[in-house]
């Protein structure tokens, strides 16, 4: 099978120093280390590796488990009319709930793994190009009889969905089962997400690995019908970062106010987990501890453009990246508040602008505005 031009130069480098780390051999060759474990994951595919030496294990990952697929959004330009056609401009991206939040550590410098599974298409090949540079891929399986995942969304001159529908049946394929084949990467994680178009027993099994083996679990909600994905117990998560109508409609409760977010936070922690995080969009948003701490923040500024997309995964990815850095988890709170407040200012599910400079910024601003106290 031939070797494109950088499969050749990784084969070079290798036969030169057997031992390379993946780093070293990333910078060698001038790709970011995720881009370069694609390329030898597909060599030792190509019989050309046989997996051993040649990459050391100098880093856990972040594993980010759940979906991936390709968003479409209609911005309405008008107020919409009813069984007639409306004028929009249309947005597709690549998306994905547990894709984006790999994407944002991704451009933080995080090494992030992506665990999903996509259908052998053209969206496939898409999101795999506009991924590889800031996730590994190597752990995405692909279904060869599957489609893989899409969302279509309306949005209103408001920023407001009008309409959404999603073509997400892959998913129901991520079982246990299926979980189980990767655990040896489970295994080495610094840190594990996952979103809620994990199936309820998936998610169930997940977190019985994860009190096994006590590496964090953030668990990420993504809609209101796949509230029914839960877990009746959350003991051993470490944090849930849920929107406000979601937990609406779980609970079936109005969670608009500050002692409605407050209410229901404190009614999620019942089921066992040691945070948790519901945010209104991007404008309020209330962290509460098992230990009763409460941290509240809220926007008093009015912007005319701000988008919902992307707000829950900018929260877990700066929250993760604090993590990692070590920082105390009021810097995570902080990091993870102005990730979502400028993601929620751009027409894409992850600022471009994103890096660990911007966001180290971003939180110095934000430390003079949260409001915060202790229950």
């Amino acid at each position: 099978m031939n070797l494109n031009e950088k499969e050749k130069k990784i084969l070079a480098a290798i036969r030169r120093d057997p031992f390379i780390s993946q780093q070293k051999l990333a910078n060698e060759i001038n790709l970011s280390r995720s881009a370069t474990a694609n390329l030898i994951s597909g060599l030792v595919k190509k019989d050309r590796l046989l997996g051993k030496a040649y990459v050391l294990n100098e880093k856990k990952p972040v594993v980010c488990i759940g979906a991936a697929n390709i968003d479409r959004r209609y911005l309405l330009e008008e107020e919409l009319i009813p069984h007639s056609t409306n004028d929009v401009k249309e947005r597709s991206s690549v998306g994905g709930c547990a894709r984006s939040i790999a994407e944002n550590l991704g451009r933080l410098d995080i090494e992030t793994t992506l665990l999903s599974i996509v259908g052998n298409d053209a969206c496939w090949q898409q999101i795999k190009s506009e991924s590889e540079h800031f996730m590994d891929i190597s752990q995405v399986d692909i279904m060869e009889s599957g489609t893989t995942g899409t969302f279509m969304e309306v949005v209103g001159v408001q920023g407001e969905m009008v309409l959404g529908l999603a073509d997400m049946d892959i998913y129901h394929s991520m079982t246990p089962e299926w979980l189980i084949r990767h655990l040896s990467v489970l295994k080495q994680a610094e840190y594990l997400v996952a979103d809620l178009n994990l199936p309820k027993e998936t998610l169930e099994f997940l977190i019985a690995f994860k009190i096994k083996h006590q590496i964090p679990l953030m668990l990420i909600t993504v809609s209101i019908p796949k509230m029914e994905n839960i877990p009746t117990c959350l003991k051993g998560v470490d944090l849930l970062v849920t929107k406000h109508d979601e937990t609406a409609g779980f609970f079936n409760v109005p969670v608009d106010s500050q002692a409605e977010l407050e209410q229901a936070a404190l009614r999620w922690l019942d089921f066992g987990m040691k945070n948790v995080i519901i945010n209104k969009y991007d404008s309020s948003a209330i962290f509460v501890t098992d230990k009763k701490k409460l941290y509240y923040y809220e926007d008093q500024k009015n912007f005319e453009e701000r988008y919902h997309w992307g707000v829950n995964e900018a929260y877990c990815a700066g929250m993760i990246y604090a993590h990692t850095q070590d920082k105390p988890f009021f810097e995570g709170i902080l990091a993870g508040l102005a990730n979502a407040y400028y993601t929620a200012r751009t027409v894409q599910l992850i600022r471009p602008n994103l890096s660990t400079m911007q966001l180290e910024e971003d939180v110095r601003i934000f430390s003079r505005t949260i409001k915060h106290y202790q229950l």
